[in-house]
Parts: structure tokens; C-alpha cells; sequence
């Protein structure tokens, strides 16, 4: 797993950096021999458009979705599970542009995901999902999205999570 904070790294601007982190993450999952259906699938419909740090501790990302009849419910529109894997793994990929050797390059585990969920996203539609790194400290981060409609950017849903630092050693030096 060092190889995903030495892979990002590695990567310049901050969107590289996503990117990097992103694409890691793909790569191991689709040459597991466990069956995952976190970034594999949802990475043939999402684009990584910008990422942004904004201090040593905050950034920004914004992706681009297009609403696959795989995420649906019945109803045809995004799944509330969708929602939380959509922001799971978008809120985690904000931090790699902040993160190093010690600090975040991880990408940390969950403590807490809320999704507050306002209007349907219907298949084929196109969604905006903008996170943002709240704060990062050396234990906890706070983070959060939103899902746009890109057509009118009508608020979809919201989400905050809440991660704890899971990188090896001591991070008391950090």
C-alpha cells in the first residue's frame, strides 16, 4: 500500500495528484482476486475535472458522473448506496492532493458518512459531485460533498464523513 503515497507523490499539480491516487486505488482492485464494486465500476462513468489545495490542511475536487442504469434504484434514479459509495470514495481522493508521507497518504478509514438525500439523479443524467477537505489534522479529517445536476445544478444530495489517519508509524512526529 506505500506505493499509492509514493505514486501520488510522485504526480505534480494537484488534480495529477487525485488523479494518481485514483487510478492506484482502480488498478488494485480490478488485479485483486477479490471482486470489489468501489472504484472499478464507478470509474468508467466519472472524471476527475479539478482539484485545488487551498492551505497545507484543505483542498477541493470536483468529478463529473454520468448516472449509470448499474447505480439505479427501480425508480431509475442514483441509489441512496450509490450516493455513500459516490462520496466514500470521491471525499477520500480530496485528500491525496494535501497528503505525504505520514499525512494522509492513505487516504485514512471511516468514522462517520452521513447522506442527506434531496432530489432524484435519473439514469443518464450527468451530476457534479464537489468535495472538500474541511480540515485535516493528524488523527481526524473532516469532509464533505455535494451532487449537483449538471443541467441546472440543482443540489441532489449532501454528505459529510468523517476519517481517522490509518498511515503506519508514529504519526506523533508528523
Amino acid at each position: 500500500m506505500s506505493e499509492a503515497k509514493d505514486y501520488a507523490a510522485e504526480a505534480g499539480t494537484p488534480l495529477e495528484r487525485a488523479k494518481a491516487y485514483w487510478l492506484y486505488n482502480v488498478n488494485i482492485i480490478k488485479h485483486s482476486d477479490n471482486k470489489h464494486f468501489t472504484a472499478d465500476l464507478v470509474s468508467e462513468y466519472l472524471t476527475l475535472e479539478e482539484a485545488t489545495v487551498l492551505t497545507p490542511t484543505t483542498a477541493r475536487l470536483v468529478a463529473k458522473l454520468k448516472v449509470d442504469s448499474s447505480y439505479c434504484n427501480p425508480l431509475n434514479s442514483l441509489h441512496g448506496g450509490a450516493h455513500a459509495l459516490i462520496y466514500d470514495m470521491l471525499t477520500t481522493t480530496s485528500l491525496a492532493p494535501i497528503s505525504r508521507p505520514g499525512f494522509w497518504s492513505y487516504g485514512g478509514v471511516s468514522r462517520t458518512l452521513t447522506v442527506t438525500y434531496l432530489r432524484p439523479a435519473a439514469e443518464g443524467e450527468t451530476i457534479i459531485v464537489e468535495c472538500e477537505v474541511v480540515h485535516a489534522g493528524k488523527r481526524l479529517a473532516a469532509l464533505k460533498g455535494v451532487m449537483k445536476r449538471e443541467r441546472d445544478g440543482a443540489l441532489i444530495s449532501t454528505c459529510e464523513h468523517d476519517k481517522v489517519n490509518n498511515d503506519p508509524g508514529d504519526i506523533s512526529k508528523i
